[in-house]
């Protein structure tokens, strides 16, 4: 899909990067069209015969104030963490299957979703016909999608998006983005998911996967990886998948590494001038809180990029460059997501938890607390 053009000549553009988004189960309910789940419709009617306050739910609610910060980019990516689809039967021996309706998918169009990670933990929760019936949810709906498909080929092909390019005469920057995730066991199995381990037999296929010519006759200008990897609940990433990262940047010709799956956020760092988000936590969600780790708040990671300056004879130069990342906290109240200002104390603890974890991670970020956010430049490699 090509997004409008803003400026000429050399252009910047914001991608926007979050992390798990679950609009199932007790979200779904909340939607006038909801799947068949009585015990997930009592939990709701529960809540709206207490004095709990819940929002009446139309396709803009789970976003709560984010939309502006949202519909102001370039491009939007997420984990969706969710099937999408009304197939009955739940993969077997899960302690959580998370499903919303179809009809609900106009929740990401509201927000201007771009891209939808599909590999994921939950996707394949009511088997395959549920994430075949999921895949071609999102596609219908317009919104690219990566990790899962309807062969092993799509699976493990790129989304391609595209931005136009100042360069004229119709040219545009390809942008490709693969999906993947290591978990669980069982699913590595079903060849409509992309199943990875870190294995070197893993790292040769990946290698051949994202340096291989291009299907189309464009090169890609900015090369994306959504993961979805290691354990719930851990501040730092195993030093498998910090070597992997590692290995997508060094061979792979990666740029930024999406990663995702903690439930909480995790550091960052700066490698060899490209960017690596360990943890990105969860955007909107219904799951109880664990307050050591604060899983009910995370933020829009807001990622700059840049043509390259204009070469002798005046044209731009291939690709895009990492400018800056600008993560912007937010904080999930009662089924929405809201973005914290700048001086709630919420707001202070993520600030100051991303600094501390990227700074194990060897890489200092700057803490701005006026405005609020926390913020990478890329003027230098670490």
């Amino acid at each position: 899909m090509l997004r409008r053009a803003r400026k000429m000549a050399p252009q910047t553009f914001i991608l926007n990067f979050m992390g798990d988004t679950m609009l199932g189960r007790l979200i779904d309910q909340m939607f006038p069209q909801h799947v068949d789940e009585p015990d997930e419709a009592r939990i709701v009617r529960s809540f709206r015969s207490s004095n709990y306050v819940l929002p009446t739910y139309d396709p803009t609610s789970p976003w709560g104030d984010t939309l502006p910060l949202l519909h102001s980019a370039d491009l939007n990516l997420l984990n969706l963490e969710t099937s999408v689809t009304t197939h009955p039967t739940k993969w077997p021996d899960k302690v959580f299957n998370y499903r919303m309706h179809p009809a609900n998918i106009s929740a990401l169009e509201a927000a201007r979703i771009d891209h939808a990670g599909l590999a994921n933990n939950h996707t394949l929760d009511f088997c395959e016909p549920g994430l075949l019936e999921t895949v071609r949810t999102v596609r219908k709906a317009g919104i690219a999608c990566a990790g899962a498909g309807e062969s092993e080929e799509e699976a493990c092909s790129p989304a391609v998006l595209r931005l136009p390019s100042s360069r004229g005469d119709g040219k545009f920057h390809e942008i490709h983005i693969w999906a993947a995730a290591d978990h669980p066991d069982d699913w590595s199995a079903i060849s409509t998911f992309h199943f990875i381990d870190y294995s070197a037999k893993t790292r040769s296929r990946l290698k051949k996967l994202l340096t291989s010519s291009p299907s189309s006759n464009n090169s890609p200008a900015l090369k994306i990886f959504s993961v979805h990897w290691g354990p719930n609940y851990s501040w730092q990433p195993a030093q498998e998948i910090r070597d992997l990262a590692h290995y997508l940047i060094d061979e792979c010709r990666i740029d930024i590494v999406h990663g995702h799956s903690s439930h909480h956020v995790q550091g960052v760092e700066r490698y060899k001038g490209k960017l690596i988000i360990y943890g990105c936590g969860d955007f909107v969600d219904d799951y109880a809180v664990k307050p050591d780790y604060r899983n009910d708040l995370s933020g829009v990671w807001q990622i700059t990029v840049a043509e390259g300056d204009a070469s002798g004879d005046g044209q731009v130069k291939e690709g895009l460059e990492l400018r800056k990342l600008e993560m912007y906290p937010t904080a999930i109240r009662r089924f929405q997501v809201w973005r914290l200002d700048a001086d709630e104390e919420d707001a202070e603890w993520v600030r100051e938890r991303i600094r501390d974890l990227s700074a194990e991670l060897g890489t200092r970020v700057i803490v701005d607390n006026e405005r609020g956010t926390v913020r990478l430049d890329f003027g230098s490699t670490t």
